[in-house]
């Protein structure tokens, strides 16, 4: 079983993998306090501020399977940031 900080950096580096295929440049935050995981530039030049968050879902609930949303914080909300949910390979 994988643990959470691992299905996390997984799924930073799969989204570096999709916006790299669909012609975007990806710099990666190195600052663990950065409010944003990713910088994303296309080439026109718009700059996007990503915040990755692995899809979860609660697990109390048999019947089916509901996912939990997530809601940028207050600074994320200033600065413009993006919350992009990705699921990673091993739900």
């Amino acid at each position: 079983k994988l643990t959470t900080n691992v299905k996390g950096t997984i799924s930073e580096y799969q989204e570096i993998v999709n916006l790299t295929r669909k012609g975007f440049w990806v710099a990666k935050s190195c600052d663990p306090q950065c409010p944003f995981d990713l910088v994303a530039v296309s080439p026109d030049g718009d700059i996007q501020l990503l915040d990755i968050k692995t899809n979860t879902y609660r697990k109390h609930i048999l019947s089916y399977r509901r996912k939990i949303w997530r809601s940028p914080t207050a600074k994320q909300k200033k600065l413009g940031i993006k919350i992009k949910l990705v699921n990673h390979g091993n739900e």
